[in-house]
């Protein structure tokens, strides 16, 4: 059906993604690299690419740079494969993916791609006002409040990660709202929670993957917001927490003053403390 470059670094995932898209019917090309990936592109011409964030010499988000750059690429389908792809991400691929993989969710978001360019980011941007998702998130606000069992497992995220504020959150389609914070600015815990554009949070819920800004001034979509300009907030991870019906009703985050305090491995944190966070959140009634 169609061809496709897959650059991945790790053989074993390079082969799981050549085997089901081949099953789905695509010819599949695996490099092991970035710089072996754009010379693939280049002699093959593929339909779509999809790149690892993390690889030797040349990352996906430095391939993928490459590829818009270049005119004769520029169109190319784009998705990017990370544990927490970088924000920058966002303005060169069409999808973001998050690791581990879920094969399943590479081959729709390939065959979606193809079928129509920049439709599965479209569909994502209306998440938030999904019915299906805001009765799962009122389902959770309208359970009676145990602030301080959520507050005190805020304050666990901060001793795990190492980040000084943590919050859970629950995404309706305007606001942002805090369930459990730790750490947290006053005005944010005093006004319950933000508005929806002035968070990362809103991108995790639109597109179900985490986020992670290693150091918000370099990051133009969130250097002026409000929660990073008036907070001083530099360093930001989160990640999406998922109903029993699969709808991203919230995030795990945390935060920092200090560029660089959040890592990957922040989010790999963030990642094994979801299912506890959930049950304490159901548990509020």
């Amino acid at each position: 059906m169609a061809s496709i470059v897959v650059a991945e670094d790790d053989t074993d995932i390079a082969q799981l993604l050549s085997t089901v898209l081949s099953n789905a019917g695509h010819t599949v090309r695996t490099a092991p690299s970035g710089a072996a990936a754009l010379d693939m592109v280049n002699e093959v011409g593929p339909d779509l690419v999809i790149l690892d964030h993390h690889m030797p010499g040349m990352s996906g988000l430095d391939v993928a740079g490459r590829l818009r750059g270049d005119a004769a690429t520029a169109t190319i389908p784009l998705i990017m494969l990370s544990a927490a792809a970088p924000a920058a991400a966002r303005g060169l691929c069409d999808v973001t993916i998050s690791k581990p993989v879920r094969p399943k969710h590479v081959v729709e978001a390939t065959n979606e791609l193809l079928a129509a360019t920049g439709g599965q980011q479209q569909d994502a941007a209306h998440q938030l006002v999904d019915v299906e998702r805001l009765l799962a998130v009122s389902d959770y606000l309208t359970r009676p409040a145990r602030a301080e069992a959520l507050d005190a497992f805020a304050e666990k995220l901060t001793e795990l990660t190492g980040a000084p504020a943590a919050a859970i959150t629950l995404v309706l389609n305007d606001s942002v709202v805090v369930a459990g914070s730790h750490g947290m600015p006053r005005w944010v815990r005093e006004s319950g929670g933000v508005p929806v554009e002035w968070s990362p949070d809103t991108v995790v819920v639109a597109e179900d993957v985490p986020v992670l800004i290693s150091d918000s001034t370099a990051d133009e979509e969130y250097a002026d917001s409000p929660l990073f300009s008036v907070s001083g907030v530099r360093s930001y991870a989160s990640v999406p927490l998922n109903s029993a019906e699969g709808h991203v009703v919230g995030t795990l985050c945390v935060m920092d003053e200090t560029p660089g305090t959040c890592t990957e491995d922040t989010v790999q944190i963030l990642h094994s403390q979801r299912a506890q966070a959930l049950v304490l959140l159901a548990r509020a009634g």
